[in-house]
């Protein structure tokens, strides 16, 4: 979810941060009394929790994932993503942008990690977090203007699309209730009741919610449909009553191994998230300080993604990535101080203590999970086209993202590389491969 309002931030950031909104109540290095501390900082908290949750969820159908497993490495993603907004924000020497970015799990992880697991295993896949993790710290130190060269706004808008148009069947598989439907059975009146009523509740908030109010749009749905499965009697305690109060999550528990198909698909992955970092770090510093971001914010928060995206694999799960709805949250408070972030971060990282927490957002029923989604995704689809357009739609910029689409919802959905290995399989549709195809188109042709 989070990496669509950054492209729109990025293309209207100077405005926002010029005054539009007025003067910033606190700036980078204010630090907020401890009241309006937390207050603000729950704010990033509420985000965190309602994007974090989407990504194991959505993973756990094609898998065949328990409840117990997802709940597992829903604490392990809360853990590690708290610790990485915590250093993204903070800094430790030269590890950490210090600018106020929130980190979690990244949606365009979700190809790669069911092809690989379901080739490889998921100890497989956990090995290509960590040695891809390694590579991406040395594009971190070496390698920023070749992210520069490849990358560029139309090709990241076209990958937003991508992900929304890649997730969208998913979603609506879940609203009609997945491999777990509500009212005795798939496409039931009750699935549909609460899909529509979380989608309903999301489009109001951003419709008509002001400042704060709409930027938890996502999660109001979320908690509203909640509700309603909770009275409809379609939400199960078992796990969270049998989740302990308090653990520190426990690293490889599912072991670890190195292949090199899954390695350089995770390669090619991290390439295309770390242009969604330079993205989003471009964005909150016009936002909070109506400047480009330097030199040094850029390798410093770039490193830190790549460590906690090492720090991840160890714990279990899928590299993290900025929160470009952080971003929104900015703009509309005012609030830009590190503090608040750094305060944000360990709140998180707190919450990854608690498993019973864990527990009950893995309850979450499919039918409320699905509506929320394709919410997001139709959100998503719109602000990767507003990125497409903050260049003009030249002849060029019309066929990098006309063929990259192509290319990757074509042979991702068609079905016809089912046969292949599993490496161009994976980086040749869907997700990595519109990144793959943008980036080389818009390497290789002229300017004019």
């Amino acid at each position: 979810m989070r990496q669509k309002q950054t492209r729109h931030a990025q293309g209207k950031g100077a405005s926002l941060a010029s005054g539009q909104r007025g003067p910033l109540l606190y700036r980078l290095e204010d630090t907020p009394a401890i009241g309006k501390r937390l207050l603000y900082s729950l704010q990033f908290v509420v985000i965190f929790m309602g994007s974090v949750v989407l990504v194991p969820m959505l993973v756990a159908e094609p898998l065949g994932w328990s409840q117990e497993q997802v709940a597992f490495l829903l604490q392990c993603a809360i853990f590690t993503g708290g610790i990485a907004t915590f250093v993204q924000a903070k800094g430790i020497g030269p590890v950490g942008a210090r600018l106020p970015i929130l980190l979690g799990t990244t949606f365009v992880t979700i190809t790669p990690l069911v092809a690989i697991t379901t080739e490889y295993g998921y100890d497989a896949f956990l090995g290509g977090v960590i040695a891809g993790g390694i590579v991406y710290v040395l594009v971190a130190c070496f390698g920023t203007r070749f992210l520069r060269r490849f990358f560029s706004s139309t090709v990241s808008g076209t990958l937003v699309v991508a992900i929304a148009l890649t997730l969208a069947p998913s979603c609506a598989d879940m609203a009609a209730g997945g491999s777990a439907p509500v009212g005795g059975g798939y496409s039931t009146w009750q699935n549909w009741l609460l899909a529509i009523l979380t989608m309903a509740i999301c489009l109001i908030a951003h419709l008509f919610g002001k400042g704060f109010w709409r930027t938890i749009g996502l999660f109001m749905g979320l908690a509203a449909g909640y509700v309603l499965a909770l009275l409809l009697g379609d939400v199960a305690f078992g796990g969270v009553m049998e989740a302990a109060w308090f653990s520190v999550p426990r690293p490889f528990v599912y072991g670890v191994s190195f292949h090199l198909e899954p390695v350089l698909i995770m390669v090619v992955i991290y390439l295309v998230t770390a242009m969604e970092f330079v993205g989003d770090t471009t964005a909150t510093a016009m936002v909070c300080a109506d400047r480009l971001s330097t030199h040094r914010e850029l390798r410093g928060g770039l490193l830190c993604d790549a460590l906690s995206s090492v720090l991840s694999g160890v714990f279990n799960f899928a590299p993290n990535i900025s929160y470009s709805d952080g971003v929104g949250i900015i703009g509309s408070t005012r609030v830009a101080s590190r503090a608040v972030m750094v305060t944000s971060g360990l709140l998180i990282a707190a919450a990854g203590l608690v498993p019973k927490f864990a527990a009950l957002l893995s309850t979450v029923p499919a039918p409320v999970l699905g509506g929320a989604c394709l919410f997001l995704t139709g959100f998503m689809l719109m602000a990767g086209v507003e990125v497409i357009l903050t260049q003009p739609l030249t002849l060029r910029n019309s066929v990098i993202v006309g063929t990259s689409l192509a290319v990757g919802i074509g042979l991702g959905f068609s079905g016809v590389l089912e046969q292949a290995p599993m490496a161009v399989r994976t980086l040749f549709s869907g997700i990595p491969g519109t990144a793959i195809t943008g980036a080389f188109l818009h390497g290789i042709l002229s300017k004019d």
